[in-house]
């Protein structure tokens, strides 16, 4: 019986995964910035590229490195120059996107939990 409850668990779960997977291959390229985009944008690189050398890709695309994340494979970079994403894709990216894309994240995204009550920071009681 028990046997039977973790299949029909397990084809739920990669349901739900499939589901999302499908989401994701819609969602993104919708998401992604035109070609003639400039400014500040996350940059993605392909898992098979060296890391350091997306910090020169982004350099021949005559944009500035500001921060990497995930081990160097996405790239916050701005640039003013017209076509800076058309640029960075030719330099090896995969897309580009707007940093808003990441604005759920530093808060925890759909899993933050509060320990702190609301309100204005409190300064620590005198010992």
């Amino acid at each position: 019986m028990a046997e039977n409850t973790h299949g029909i668990a397990l084809k739920v779960l990669a349901l739900f995964f499939g589901l999302w997977l499908a989401a994701m291959a819609i969602a993104l390229p919708q998401a992604a910035l035109e070609d003639d985009e400039s400014g500040m944008v996350l940059a993605v690189f392909p898992w098979n590229l060296p890391a350091d050398g997306n910090l020169l890709r982004i350099a021949a695309a005559e944009g500035r490195p500001i921060r990497s994340l995930l081990g160097g494979r996405l790239w916050l970079a701005q640039s003013d120059q017209p076509g800076f994403v058309e640029n960075l894709k030719a330099a090896g990216a995969w897309a580009a996107f707007t940093p808003e894309i990441l604005i759920g994240l530093p808060q925890g995204g759909c899993f933050y939990i509060s320990v702190h009550p609301p309100g204005p920071p409190r300064p620590h009681p005198p010992i």
